[in-house]
């Protein structure tokens, strides 16, 4: 044997006996790892599949407290806020907008809603409950200061923009202003995105105050 292939078996010894001490002082540790990675990995696709699970049965509770309200409404409110309290998002907000219309009386809905908007978690939700509190409050004392709150949701972009301009004519009507109702309704008339419920409302409304300007 030459000395540069003895120097070689020497050296591969050497390397050998160095990963069996390297291996027995940490390998134990390299397997925890790599099962903490499978582990961790394993969690997360089971997480999404419970995930997805969970928010089914959010999304089948939701859909048969609201088929309740028909025929039991208390019990319905009963189980809507408890979906408010314990649901996964969306249907904690769905519950907790819908609890909040179920109360006894106008006054009791306006001041639920109210209360539950900023809570809830997108903004158009909060939106929305602002604007059913303002419609339920128009034949109110509260209807001016409500519909006053409404003024930056009627930016350019905000869902429920015509809903408000549509509340400030009813406003302005009720006070007598039919130019400022007329000059609303006409607004709303023209939008292109107007809906088709507001759009027959606005056109019976302008119908009987006079008539549409032409588009």
């Amino acid at each position: 044997m030459s000395d540069s292939a003895a120097f070689h078996e020497i050296d591969e010894a050497v390397r050998k006996d160095e990963m069996k001490e390297w291996w027995r002082r940490y390998g134990t540790w390299v397997v925890v790892g790599a099962v903490v990675i499978v582990v961790a990995v394993t969690g997360f696709v089971g997480w999404r599949q419970y995930d997805r699970a969970q928010r089914a049965a959010a999304s089948a509770a939701y859909s048969a407290a609201l088929a309740q309200i028909a025929t039991d409404p208390a019990a319905a409110r009963a189980e809507l806020e408890k979906q408010a309290a314990n649901a996964l998002q969306p249907y904690r907000s769905l519950a907790a907008l819908t609890a909040a219309q179920l109360r006894a009386t106008l006054e009791e809905q306006v001041t639920a809603l109210s209360a539950v908007a900023p809570s809830l978690s997108a903004t158009e939700l909060t939106d929305l409950a602002l604007v059913i509190a303002a419609f339920k409050s128009i034949d109110t004392p509260k209807a001016e200061e409500m519909v006053a709150r409404l003024e930056p949701l009627a930016a350019p972009g905000r869902p429920f923009r015509l809903s408000v301009r549509e509340l400030q004519a009813m406003l302005a009507a009720r006070k007598g202003d039919t130019k400022r109702a007329k000059e609303l309704w006409n607004e709303i008339a023209k939008d292109p995105a107007v809906p088709q419920g507001a759009s027959q409302r606005v056109s019976a409304m302008l119908n009987l105050h006079g008539g549409a300007e032409a588009k």
